[in-house]
């Protein structure tokens, strides 16, 4: 399943954007860009976006040959697919792809250049972005899903896999502990209590 985060952004960019087929596909807001750090997310929304309107040949560069009637309303779409795809990055990595040919030209070179970011980089970033989270204005429920967001994308960089049974179980109960004490740590004064009752079980858990 996709992190809360992602299926929410995904819902944002599906609801504001129109059909890849129409003719104002150019002119669409995207509100989500490709910043260079956030490529995971950044190539699940396009995928399952294009995927959920057929459009995924685009990607792939599986469509009509040049001499198929079907490939001059195919390219029609390429181009606007690539347009779409210009208006999904930042300024600074849309110049970088700017000059490609395809879809499938754009989303491979996109790929090549952040699909590869070193992991180290990457799990640094979400560990500081979880370490300045607090709760503020945000109900519990609202920061605990912002929160296991944080901890859905850390656990697909830093996979360990453990050789015996009990290690694992040792490793995730650790784990699940650790995260209990940095959820209720910035939760706000009131719930001061919680952090009370919480402390002073013997077992944790997060489910």
């Amino acid at each position: 399943m996709k992190p809360l985060q992602t299926r929410l952004i995904l819902w944002i960019v599906i609801e504001s954007t129109p059909n890849p087929s129409s003719g104002d596909l150019q002119n669409s807001n995207p509100s989500y860009r490709l910043n260079g750090r956030n490529y995971l997310q950044w190539s699940q929304i396009v995928r399952t976006f294009l995927k959920g309107r057929g459009k995924l040949d685009h990607l792939t560069g599986i469509g009509p040959k040049p001499k198929d009637p079907n490939f001059a309303t195919w390219d029609e779409e390429d181009s606007m697919i690539m347009s779409w795809l210009w208006n999904l990055m930042q300024p600074e990595i849309s110049g970088n792809h700017m000059f490609l040919t395809t879809a499938q030209e754009i989303w491979e070179s996109v790929r090549q250049a952040y699909s590869k970011m070193k992991d180290a980089a990457l799990m640094y970033e979400i560990k500081t972005r979880i370490s300045s989270s607090k709760q503020g204005t945000l109900s519990v429920t609202e920061y605990y899903n912002m929160m296991k967001s944080f901890w859905l994308e850390l656990d697909h960089y830093q996979s360990i896999k453990m050789k015996c049974t009990n290690d694992a179980v040792m490793l995730k109960n650790f784990v699940e502990k650790d995260r209990i004490f940095e959820f209720i740590a910035d939760l706000n004064a009131e719930f001061d209590q919680i952090h009370i009752q919480l402390l002073g079980r013997e077992t944790f858990t997060l489910s």
